[in-house]
């Protein structure tokens, strides 16, 4: 039997809920009854996920989020551990963006001996090892030439914990769960530095993702437990929290941008 080819391109609609423990526990106690957790779900039934987003010197794609831009997009590095230390296995440099309501994400997976190898040099290894990895890969090369034009590099670093579930006679809606939301600020190298900021304290994230229909019963939950769509970006609120709320970080990034700059 051929193996299933692993899916590197996303188009779907993602609704997010905030909602304390207790009301988290529900929607958990719900899922397990409708759906099948994660086959990559631990013995606590999640797993860990860390995204290292790429930004300009001037935080061009936070301020383009912030503003709500109507057609936006941000390159991530998206990881399943929180290393302090290292990256693992399976890497994926994605880009995510927006076009409305419609959310769009691509993937190219790393080749991971050889970015552990070179990543502590910065940018401008990455940029070729992508060259080198990823050639004839439309997203590969749409970042190096982003990153040139707007001097990329890693910005923040946002750590969870993810409970999923899905339907596998209905692969078109699956459901997440995030706590213990945590960022940091980025390092030129892509790991984490400095005190970690806990964004979404007192809960966590209930987000659906679907392409064409919310099945009914989870569209009488809404109705039921009087869901309240919002917009909640990890991206943002992570700058938020590390930059913007913090004075000392601030000057922290301007010290490890000139760092970063002399490896783009």
């Amino acid at each position: 039997m051929q193996p299933v080819p692993e899916n590197l391109h996303f188009y779907r609609y993602e609704f997010k809920y905030i909602l304390s423990f207790e009301r988290l526990n529900v929607i958990s106690n719900l899922l397990d009854s409708h759906l099948t957790r994660d086959k990559h779900s631990g013995a606590n039934g999640d797993y860990p996920i860390r995204s290292v987003y790429f930004d300009s010197p001037s935080m061009r794609w936070f301020h383009e989020k912030r503003n709500g831009l109507h057609k936006r997009f941000k390159y991530r590095l998206r990881t399943y551990s929180h290393s302090s230390n290292s990256f693992s296995a399976p890497l994926y440099l994605e880009l995510k963006g927006r076009d409305g309501s419609m959310v769009i994400k691509h993937r190219v997976r790393l080749q991971i001996d050889n970015f552990l190898n070179g990543i502590p040099y910065g940018s401008n290894w990455f940029r070729n090892f992508l060259y080198k990895t990823a050639a004839g890969n439309n997203i590969a090369e749409r970042f190096i030439a982003q990153s040139f034009r707007y001097q990329l590099a890693p910005s923040v670093i946002t750590d969870y914990k993810r409970a999923a579930w899905q339907d596998y006679t209905n692969p078109d809606f699956r459901a997440t769960i995030d706590t213990e939301s945590t960022a940091y600020r980025a390092d030129w190298n892509g790991l984490p530095i400095g005190n970690p900021s806990h964004i979404i304290p007192n809960g966590g994230i209930v987000e659906i993702k679907f392409r064409y229909r919310i099945p009914f019963w989870f569209q009488r939950c809404i109705k039921e437990m009087n869901l309240e769509r919002i917009s909640c970006s990890k991206f943002q609120n992570a700058v938020e929290a590390v930059y913007l709320e913090n004075n000392a970080s601030r000057l922290d990034r301007l010290i490890e941008r000139r760092v970063a700059c002399l490896h783009l």
